[in-house]
């Protein structure tokens, strides 16, 4: 047996190894690659490189394909790879008109943008130049997504609502909760865009203490490009007066009151061509007729009216006593809509149309909100305090102002009356033509202005002829 060798053997014998397998290679790739001294080169005939010795290469294991992906080129190239045989009309649309159907789409639903621009590169590109799409804020707790939509509308109004609920994906809506702290906190996400809002509409439900004042505390400053303003609140126990936009909205047109007390400027609201107006309910009797005259009194370029005067508020400010006298003349006045929302015919309904003068009126309707089934108690009693115009194109009448009685009559003393359309309970809707008839006596003309007198009612069940219901 070899005898057996020291550590100090051994360690100098591993030196040895590891020198050599350094030193060895390079010695020998030098030796190879510089040309042997006997050898002569002529400078003018090219010599080929000697041939460098070929040395395994280290063996690397593969590796599966699925434990690594590939990248891939996600550029689009310059040129289609592929042809579509027979495109779909909507590509063959010019941007322009994608584009406005895309913002008649927004005015209707608040996440068709979003929609939209997720179907395709190419509609996300015209979704996002087109300004006027996103101009519509719902606002919700979406902070950060309700900037980014401020800020792709560049310098488009704004149309911003309040509403006690929000749209979810698929359309659906969920309702939120809103008090006075979440109420000013939306509030001052859209404040400092005040000079570019188109429209504004606030609308609250659930009872909560101060939210008018949360809402509208910074709407003090002018609104330019207001158009629209839709304030609804039907449980609102606020009796304070508000003072909006700094009496500076020339382009206001439409307005939508409930549950709120206004101060009626001219300078904000003498421009108004539609109204609907429900009464705030703090004031009754003659009080609230009062205040309703002196609002129309500033609204003379109306084309629409709505009046409303709700049950089941308790009046809490000082009423008068003595009548109101002050007559409106309406001069461009088209469309009346008159509205009773309980068993009778309220007595503010019937005091105030006694004081109003449309020479020009077409379309009356008459709406009962509670559907109910019987007539109303007092509707002989209003036809007899409400002379009807003359003018009078199209009456609507529904549930408890229907009563079949006062259709001859109003065909008799209407010489301009084309249709009449009737809604009752558990029945189809009925429309009755007529033709009009442009043409009348002077006889006509006399009894129809001798039924234009007004009447001054202490309360609604008056004593009436038993002519009929057109007091003649």
């Amino acid at each position: 047996m070899p005898p057996s060798r020291s550590t100090a053997q051994r360690r100098a014998l591993n030196l040895s190894r590891s020198l050599a397998n350094i030193f060895v290679p390079k010695f020998i790739w030098s030796f190879f690659s510089r040309p042997q001294p006997t050898q002569q080169l002529n400078p003018f005939v090219f010599h080929p490189p000697p041939e460098v010795p070929q040395y395994p290469q280290p063996v690397i294991p593969r590796l599966r394909e699925r434990e690594i992906s590939r990248p891939r080129n996600l550029r689009r190239s310059q040129y289609p790879t592929y042809r579509i045989a027979h495109p779909h009309f909507i590509h063959l649309l010019p941007y322009e008109i994608l584009g406005l159907i895309f913002a008649l789409g927004a005015e209707e639903d608040s996440q068709l943008p979003m929609s939209v621009s997720h179907v395709c590169k190419q509609w996300r590109e015209i979704a996002l130049h087109t300004p006027a799409i996103w101009r519509r804020i719902s606002l919700s707790p979406h902070e950060r997504l309700w900037r980014e939509r401020i800020h792709r509308t560049r310098a488009h109004p704004l149309d911003v609502e309040l509403l006690p609920w929000r749209t979810v994906r698929g359309g659906f809506k969920r309702s939120q909760d809103l008090n006075a702290y979440t109420v000013q906190w939306y509030m001052y996400l859209v404040l400092p865009f005040i000079y570019r809002w188109r429209s504004l509409e606030i609308f609250f439900t659930d009872s909560s203490p101060y939210l008018w004042r949360a809402a509208l505390a910074g709407c003090g400053t002018p609104a330019p490009m207001l158009e629209e303003l839709s304030l609804v609140y039907r449980f609102n126990d606020n009796t304070q007066e508000f003072l909006l936009f700094g009496e500076h909205a020339p382009r206001l047109r439409r307005l939508t009151v409930d549950g709120i007390r206004l101060t009626w400027s001219p300078r904000l609201y003498g421009n108004l061509t539609f109204l609907d107006y429900t009464h705030h309910g703090f004031t009754s009797g003659h009080q609230a007729v009062h205040d309703v005259i002196s609002s129309l009194s500033i609204c003379t370029r109306l084309v629409e009216l709505r009046i409303l005067f709700p049950r089941g508020q308790v009046s809490r400010l000082s009423s008068r006593r003595e009548y109101v006298t002050k007559r409106i003349r309406l001069r461009a006045l088209q469309t009346l809509q008159l509205s009773v929302d309980g068993s009778d015919i309220p007595f503010e309904l019937a005091h105030l149309v006694t004081l109003l003068n449309a020479p020009r009126l077409t379309s009356l309707r008459l709406v009962d909100i509670s559907q109910s089934y019987h007539s109303f108690p007092s509707l002989k009693s209003f036809f007899y305090v409400f002379p009807l115009p003359q003018s009078l194109q199209v009456i609507q009448v529904n549930y408890g102002w229907y009563d079949h009685r006062m259709i001859q009559p109003m065909t008799q003393s209407l010489p301009y009356l084309s249709k009449i359309v009737i809604k009752r309970s558990r029945a189809p809707e009925q429309v009755l033509q007529y033709h009009p008839r442009v043409k009348q006596s002077s006889s006509v003309i006399r009894t129809h202005g001798r039924s234009q007198r007004h009447y001054h009612m202490n309360q609604l069940n008056v004593p009436y002829p038993s002519a009929g219901i057109m007091a003649r």
